[in-house]
């Protein structure tokens, strides 16, 4: 477990670690006047000595003082400063840097993994607490370890803390000081300051980073917080929702906002770069309820004589209600499409989510004349100028033998003081919201094969409907896909009354393929049960010229009929049709050189359901993402339920097995098992018969993966059927109503 999480986040990672000469301009560069202050007190207290501009390491320790090390020292008197200059709530005891507290190790962690000193936000000295992280190597040489290290400790403080945007974290390697900033487009870290000889840069840097808002710290200020009765984080949302809706309750009086309460988190993205995608069930919090306490007049002196009662008072309740919302929080890639016009687009559409507002979050405006709503002045992570690299420090991937086992704090020694431009461009991210009306829950929780397939037989009918519209999804897996909670309300049924008409299609095989699905969703006469959601990596159809790649023909080059080659009269070629292939700028590596010795992954989705051909496709070399790749991804998605559904004693051997294959982080390996999965039907019908579950014995199940199997197959294989869309959707769509159709018989 530790190695397959480790490696996803080498990976995640990997060329995305950056230097930034220019990183106290950009990030650390607080008020002059507040920084000499500081400067000044740490003169006082005797850790700087400004005549040698060095760090005294040898200053007199008190029991008072209750720091340990000479650098622990240094740290808590650099915030003693800062605090000695801002007026605070006495109450509220000063939150200082501690040596390592009693702490769960994650379990991709070990303890060599924990930072060395750790500053808290007060609320809980847990994972959820830890405002900033310090790790201590003993020479400069060991940087790229200490590098690791922080990064695990930055993939466990994202992963905990939901209202997090980015980190900044600090290693002091012998006498030398780095800052690192962990956000969603990867790793950025200062020149090295040694403390011995440039202390005065060190102190300003550090107080700059102890004063910075909690904004700029990188906490997401839609969040509040506060400790229940057991002592655990409840999450707050104050959301800038101000239109009425007819799935929310009244707004408050004289309030531009909705309050929620977090109530779970379904899903929160594990990885530090990416797009950090953190799926959350919210309850909004209802308008308090004023209770009158009326209190008992009290007796005074003498026996008639009563003191007159204190005024009435008033309690608030908190209310919390009964709704529940779905709210996704991403940063979207800027050249990809915008989600949230998609949410416009699709809703009250059948089998696909609604939703109910959806935004890029703004910040203050700094444009000329500044706007309340400015389009462009949007929380972002935007590409920085001057970047660079050191080719040992590009990535925290260590052999075995010199520290990648967990055993080794260290490492090996590495040179990592010579740098050279950065090859290739930070991401550009923008931060955004939605909101949706649509609650599910996970397919798992289906409780017989019927309910699960006439789900995933809602979610296809939605991706048939967003294919017409123009989108290929590229994302089809088992997370993408919900069940609908009973009783889930609907404000619009677009299937009932569609927004447009089979005429205003231009395209006849996309009017062909639309009038088949209103047919089938006529046909089936009820709301849907199953939606598919997520549409961060949508793309839209290719232009009238697709991108020829070799890339698919390389992995199916043995299955495939070639072009010269005869068909058979009952056979006829399937067309490249313009709207079966996904396309965009970014497909194709630019031609300036920018990129030169880097290779880019432009296979995408989530590797454990992606088809056999994306996953075998070149690295390095752009994929003509079909939508007969999503459909094979439908058919991954319905295997591994029936995989991973647990029988009366749990998973068998052959269950873990299995998942063990589908969770390996080699997409060659993955792609080469799938091919060979598919290339005989036994193969699944065998595998079937071991996992001894009721999912994989019924009908439902056997029909459905058989069936689409073959359709699969048949896809890559020489007798390509050439189908159209509305061919290839109804023979998918006819599979599933045949396996709900009898559900619970045994397989033969």
């Amino acid at each position: 477990m530790r190695n397959r999480k480790i490696k996803t986040l080498e990976k995640a990672i990997k060329d995305k670690i950056l230097h930034d000469p220019n990183f106290f301009e950009h990030f650390l560069s607080g008020p002059p006047d507040r920084l000499d202050t500081v400067l000044k007190y740490c003169q006082r207290s005797g850790v700087y000595v400004q005549r040698k501009n060095h760090w005294n390491p040898n200053t007199r320790f008190t029991r008072s003082s209750g720091d340990g090390t000479p650098l622990l020292r240094l740290l808590n008197t650099i915030v003693r400063g800062v605090h000695s200059m801002t007026p605070s709530d006495p109450n509220v005891p000063l939150a200082l840097f501690l040596n390592r507290p009693t702490m769960n190790i994650p379990e991709e962690a070990t303890e060599h993994d924990l930072p060395d000193y750790l500053l808290f936000d007060g609320t809980t000295r847990g994972w959820q607490g830890v405002r900033t992280a310090v790790k201590v190597m003993t020479l400069p040489e060991y940087r790229k370890m200490g590098m690791r290290h922080l990064s695990i400790c930055a993939a466990e403080t994202f992963k905990d803390q939901i209202d997090r945007r980015h980190i900044y974290s600090l290693m002091v390697c012998g006498t030398e000081a780095t800052f690192v900033r962990f956000d969603r487009a990867g790793i950025l870290y200062s020149s090295a300051i040694d403390l011995c000889k440039n202390a005065e840069t060190f102190i300003r840097a550090f107080t700059s980073l102890m004063i910075l808002d909690r904004v700029d710290e990188g906490y997401d200020p839609y969040f509040s917080t506060k400790l229940d009765s057991n002592g655990s984080i409840v999450y707050y949302l104050d959301l800038p929702i101000e239109s009425g809706h007819p799935l929310l309750a009244p707004a408050h009086v004289n309030s531009s906002t909705r309050k929620f309460q977090v109530k779970g988190v379904i899903y929160r993205h594990p990885e530090i770069a990416g797009n950090g995608t953190t799926v959350l069930r919210l309850c909004e919090v209802l308008k308090p309820i004023r209770r009158e306490i009326k209190p008992k007049p009290r007796r005074g002196k003498g026996k008639k004589k009563r003191i007159k009662p204190i005024p009435v008072e008033e309690e608030q309740e908190e209310r919390i209600g009964d709704t529940s919302y779905i709210l996704k929080i991403a940063w979207r890639d800027t050249e990809a499409l915008k989600e949230a016009d998609i949410y416009e687009e699709v809703d009250g559409m059948y089998g696909l989510v609604q939703y109910i507002w959806a935004r890029d979050i703004p910040r203050p405006c700094t444009c000329t004349e500044p706007e309340a709503e400015c389009p462009t002045c949007v929380v972002e992570i935007a590409h920085i100028d001057g970047l660079e690299t050191c080719d040992n420090l590009a990535n925290i991937q260590f052999p075995e033998a010199s520290g990648n086992d967990g055993k080794n704090k260290e490492g090996s020694k590495l040179d990592t003081s010579q740098y050279r431009p950065a090859p290739i461009k930070r991401r550009h991210y923008i931060y955004s919201y939605g909101l949706m009306s649509s609650v599910g829950v996970p397919l798992e929780t289906a409780e017989n094969p019927e309910q699960f397939m006439n789900a995933m037989l809602d979610a296809i009918l939605g991706y048939w409907r967003l294919f017409n519209l123009g989108y290929i999804h590229r994302d089809i897996s088992e997370g993408n896909i919900l069940m609908l909670e009973p009783g889930q309300k609907f404000v619009w049924r677009e299937w009932e009354n569609p927004g447009f008409e089979l005429s205003d299609i231009e395209d006849e095989d996309l009017r062909q393929s639309e009038e088949k699905l209103r047919k089938v969703i006529a046909e089936l006469d009820r709301d849907p049960v199953g939606v598919l959601i997520d549409y961060d990596l949508c793309v839209r159809h290719s232009a009238d010229t697709p991108v020829e790649t070799k890339s698919e023909t390389e992995f199916h080059a043995c299955r495939k009929r070639p072009r010269d080659t005869p068909l058979t009269p009952c056979k006829r070629q399937r067309r490249d049709l313009t709207k079966c292939y996904s396309f965009r700028d970014t497909s194709e590596p630019p031609g300036d050189g920018s990129t030169r010795g880097i290779d880019i992954d432009y296979r995408v989705g989530t590797s454990s359901f992606m088809s056999a051909s994306a996953l075998g496709s070149t690295y390095g070399k752009p994929y003509r993402h079909s939508y007969l790749d999503d459909i094979e991804s439908f058919f991954w998605s319905i295997y591994l339920l029936a995989v991973s559904h647990a029988g009366n004693n749990g998973l068998n051997e052959y269950q873990d097995e299995e998942i063990k294959m589908f969770d390996d982080p080699s997409m060659k390996k993955l792609a080469d098992y799938k091919a060979e999965t598919l290339s005989d039907r036994k193969n699944i019908f065998n595998r079937l018969g071991l996992y001894e579950n009721k999912w994989a014995y019924s009908a439902a199940f056997s029909t459905a993966l058989f069936e689409l199997e073959d359709f699969v197959r048949e896809t890559w294989e020489e007798e390509d059927p050439g189908m159209t869309p509305a061919e290839a959707f109804d023979r998918v769509t006819a599979t599933l109503l045949d396996a709900i159709s009898n559900p619970h018989e045994p397989r033969q």
